[in-house]
């Protein structure tokens, strides 16, 4: 099936914008940090039953998740702002000044 959590990516303008599904992760179970080209999410996705239930089939995953997102430039993760809404964590990852290409005028 592939890693976990499923992360799609796009450079949008000079920053990049990472969508991280998480369905039924609580947002306080998810850690993000950041350094360099590299941003690390892990966390923990919970499944809770009630007591004295008999399960019959269980598909859901449940555990413990430690991702790392390599990208190809360096960021400022002072800047990074998260947002999770609906189970989706969306990254805004700004590119770090000194990574931004300069125009050299020619005298």
């Amino acid at each position: 099936m592939g890693s976990y959590p499923p992360i799609n990516v796009f450079q949008q303008g000079d920053d990049l914008v990472a969508i991280i599904e998480l369905p039924g992760v609580n947002k306080a179970e998810i850690n993000i940090q950041a350094k360099g080209d590299t941003i690390r999410i892990a966390g923990r996705k919970s499944i809770d039953y009630p007591e004295d239930v008999s399960l019959h089939r269980r598909e859901r995953l449940s555990g413990s998740f430690d991702r790392t997102l390599v990208v190809p430039m360096q960021i400022d993760p002072d800047a990074i702002k998260a947002e999770y809404n609906n189970g989706l964590l969306a990254l805004f990852i700004p590119r770090a000044e000194q990574d931004k290409p300069r125009t050299i005028e020619i005298r």
